[in-house]
This record gives structure tokens, C-alpha cells and sequence, in this order.
């Protein structure tokens, strides 16, 4: 059974978990994503397979289905879900790891430590 972790309007399955990649879907009902953030160790690359996915990385742009958007580590960025309908996506992020800021999140682990551990910088 894979790990689910369960964000408000934002659900992500456990795809995958090695040292190589973190593979993760996404399911975000509308209004659901993430505010800015910043990957210091590694890519993410956001492929939509149904709906329409915002995403900011200095350029707003919509990724539809069947698109991807790679952004590279260091890219501060956010991303939304801002239709009336369900957007499923994949994140592909390489080398892997970022599984653990989420395991922490539903633990009990603070935010900002747990955001710490993982690379993340949000703001």
C-alpha cells in the first residue's frame, strides 16, 4: 500500500521513493497547491494528466493536460489549481527524498523543521 498524505484540497500519493527520484501524484481539488517555495537539492518536473495546473516561477504560466514544466533547484516558484474542476498531476523530483518533508508534516514535525530537513525555503 503506498503512502497518501492528505493536505486540505491537496492529496499526494507516494509513486515512487529511491534516492534517485520521488514520484508523487497529485490530486488538487480547486484552490488547492502550494505558495512559494524553494527546492535547494533538487528538480521537479510537474507533468498535468487532467485539468489545468497554474504555475508561477517568475512567469505565470497554465499547463494543461498532457504538458509538463520543469523547474530547475534554486527556482523559487508556487503553484494553483484555479479551475472549478479536479487538476491530477505527477511530480517528478530528482534526486529523491522530498517523500520525507510530507512524512514529517503528518508526524507532527514543525513546519519550519521540517522544511529544513528537506531543502525546502518557503516565503
Amino acid at each position: 500500500m503506498s503512502e497518501v498524505f492528505d493536505l486540505g484540497p491537496t492529496r499526494l500519493r507516494v509513486v515512487a521513493a529511491t534516492d534517485e527520484a520521488t514520484v508523487l501524484e497529485g490530486e488538487l481539488q480547486p484552490g488547492g497547491g502550494s505558495t512559494w517555495h524553494t527546492h535547494t537539492l533538487e528538480e521537479e518536473t510537474i507533468l498535468v494528466v487532467e485539468g489545468t495546473l497554474v504555475v508561477n516561477d517568475g512567469e505565470r504560466r497554465e499547463v494543461g493536460a498532457g504538458d509538463a514544466h520543469v523547474l530547475r533547484r534554486g527556482v523559487r516558484h508556487a503553484f494553483a489549481n484555479e479551475t472549478e474542476g479536479l487538476t491530477r498531476v505527477y511530480f517528478v523530483c530528482t534526486p529523491g527524498g522530498l517523500e520525507r518533508f510530507f512524512r514529517d508534516l503528518v508526524s507532527g514535525v514543525p513546519a519550519d523543521d521540517a522544511a529544513k530537513r528537506a531543502g525546502l525555503e518557503f516565503g
